[in-house]
This record gives structure tokens, C-alpha cells and sequence, in this order.
């Protein structure tokens, strides 16, 4: 799920002034064709890095909350994870995932099936579509990999039915019953931790969604394991570049939340669907993941030091300049989780 802004079809009281003559006491029933009809699901292709092995993932056919799209944003950071465990930095293998506001559920499913996490749980608004798409889209990565050619070192990296699971979440709502889902895996909890906590937070393409930027951060805070180690991962593409600066202020509730903000990329795509063709706004930016991390600081650091940055807004509002296509800055190449 994902970013610019909600489009819905509205229909104006004057539809129904009408109706008021025809309505007799009983119900009345529209017409056929009195309402446009919803569009059909869809699907979207996304090939591993590692293998070439192809996804197809589900999208359901409209949704106001933008899960009707595979995003730029999520496409990079399953890209991200992969090459970065390709590289000798492994950021999920054998860890627990948790993604917010999945849609498709591209990045979890790479977790969870591709990169060894131990435990993944995807979560969309609990809409009884977005789940179900969910959970078809990890069953049909689960065929997939089994029957895929060449295969073996994906499927041995895979830890079973089971190791990615979906369910409904609205945020800055009680975390505890995601929380629940990690009970299979506290063997490795921390022992002051109760309950246990996810050691890795995926959020693709959700910073549009300005208003709910304190519940993402209070969903970060409440769901991150507090340990040195454990990252949530922020990719987002500013469709509104006009609006660029407050998606960045998302990362002002992060750093009051008491979690330090990092630069990691930005990575121009060459040939990205803009999605809203007609819409204003430097090309270049709309083109254009930026991609951070958020941790809990180590003794001594103030979360304050790193956020805003030397440069201020304006300054993380220009880092996107310098992308240059299909390339991260300098500390896109070296993580630092």
C-alpha cells in the first residue's frame, strides 16, 4: 500500500433527488448500471534479484486506502534486503519481520520465503479483501517456490508453512495482538522483554498518509524489539513532490518516539510508472525512493542529534537530487543495521 493521493469516485446528493419521488415505502433498488462498476482485481510481476525467480502478486481492484498498487517503494526495499544479504549483510535471515500497511505484501514475502526470516507478519487495514489478497499472495509465493526451477537455495532458506502469516492491523491500535504472533518464536527473546518483539519493522510507501504519521510511529515504538541491532526500514517515493517535506516530517514522530533516524539511499528508478501521469511535480523526484532506517540509540545518543539533519528539512528535502538512476548515495552501499 501506498502513496499520493486518495482518489475515489463521489457521487453528488443531486443523484438521488429523484429517487425521494419514486421511493413507495418499500426498498428501493437502483438501477443496473446506476453505479460505475468496481475495477477488477489485478496482478503484478516482481523477479528476485538473487534467483530470477518471478512473483506474481495480487492486488485487489480498487481501495481508498491505495492498496490497488504494487509501489515503487516496495519493490525497492525487497530489492534492498536482497542485495544487501547477497552482499554478507543479512538484515532479516533468521530474525522476525513485521510489515505495516503491506498491500501486496511484497517486502514480507521476500522475508519471509526468499531471505530466511524466521518469523514474518504482514498486516494491511483489516478489510476482509486486503487480508484474503494477502494471504493468497503468500500461499502462490509458497506454490511458486516449491515448483520453481532451480530453486534449492530459496527453498532452503524457507522455513515452512507457517513462517509468514497475515492478519488485519489499524495503526496505532493496540500491538498486542501482533505481538501474539511472535509466541512460537520467543526462544529468543530478550529475557526483560514481555512480550516479545519484532527485530525488524517494514514500512513501503506510507508516508503519504501525513496525518497518521504519530500512529506509524507509535506502532514502530510499541512493536520494536529494543535491542542494538533491530531496525524498521522507511522507503517511501514522494508522489507530491510538492508535499515532499511533510512526508519527511513522519520522522519527526520517530525521533519523538525515541528511535534515531538514518539516511540509508535514494535510487532513481530508470523506468518507474509515475502512476499519476498527469500529475505536476519534478519527474525526477516522483522517480525517486528514498529509503531510511530507525533504531533505538545506543548509551549517550540523543535521537535529536540525528534528526533534523545538519541541513535541516530542506537539506533531507535535496538529497533526492543527487540519486543519480538505479544507484544509491554512498551509504545506500554499506548499511549500517
Amino acid at each position: 500500500m501506498t502513496t499520493p493521493r486518495v482518489r475515489e469516485d463521489h457521487h453528488s446528493d443531486d443523484d438521488n433527488d429523484n429517487d425521494n419521488n419514486a421511493f413507495d415505502g418499500g426498498l428501493f433498488a437502483d438501477p443496473p448500471d446506476y453505479y460505475p462498476p468496481s475495477p477488477p482485481p489485478t496482478t503484478e510481476q516482481h523477479a528476485l534479484g538473487r534467483s530470477g525467480v518471478q512473483l506474481t502478486l495480487h492486488l485487489v481492484g480498487h481501495s481508498v486506502l491505495e492498496a490497488h498498487r504494487l509501489w515503487n517503494g516496495s519493490r525497492v526495499l525487497a530489492d534492498y534486503l536482497e542485495d544487501q544479504q547477497e552482499k554478507g549483510h543479512p538484515l532479516v535471515k533468521g530474525r522476525t519481520v513485521l510489515e505495516l500497511g503491506a498491500g501486496a505484501a511484497l517486502p514480507g514475502i521476500v522475508c519471509g520465503i526468499v531471505l530466511g526470516a524466521r518469523k514474518v507478519v504482514v498486516t494491511d487495514y483489516p478489510d476482509p479483501d486486503l487480508v484474503v489478497t494477502m494471504r493468497r499472495n503468500i500461499d502462490e509465493a509458497e506454490a511458486g517456490l516449491a515448483s520453481a526451477v532451480g530453486s534449492s537455495a530459496l527453498q532452503a532458506a524457507y522455513g515452512g508453512p507457517g513462517t509468514v502469516v497475515a492478519d488485519g492491523y489499524i495503526w496505532g491500535g493496540d500491538p498486542v495482538p501482533l505481538l501474539a504472533h511472535l509466541a512460537s518464536a520467543s526462544e529468543t527473546a530478550s529475557v526483560s522483554e514481555d512480550p516479545p518483539k519484532y527485530d525488524v519493522v517494514l514500512l513501503a510507501d506510507l508516508l503519504f498518509r501525513h496525518a497518521e504519521h504519530s500512529k506509524l510511529a507509535y506502532s514502530v515504538q510499541h512493536t520494536l524489539k529494543k535491542t542494538a541491532d533491530s531496525r524498521a526500514y522507511v522507503f517511501f517515493t514522494s508522489y507530491r513532490p510538492w508535499l515532499r517535506h511533510k512526508d519527511l516530517a513522519f520522522f519527526g514522530h520517530a525521533c519523538a518516539a525515541g528511535l534515531v533516524v538514518e539516511h540509508l539511499l535514494e535510487k532513481r528508478l530508470e523506468k518507474p510508472p509515475l502512476f499519476f501521469e498527469n500529475d505536476p511535480g519534478d519527474v525526477s523526484v516522483r522517480s525517486t525512493v528514498s529509503g531510511y532506517s530507525l533504531r533505538w540509540p545506543a548509551a549517550g545518543e540523543d535521537p535529536a542529534t540525528f534528526w533534523p539533519p545538519p541541513g535541516g528539512i530542506e537539506g533531507a528535502d535535496s538529497e533526492v537530487a543527487t540519486a543519480t538512476p538505479s544507484q544509491g548515495i554512498s551509504q545506500g552501499e554499506t548499511p549500517k543495521a
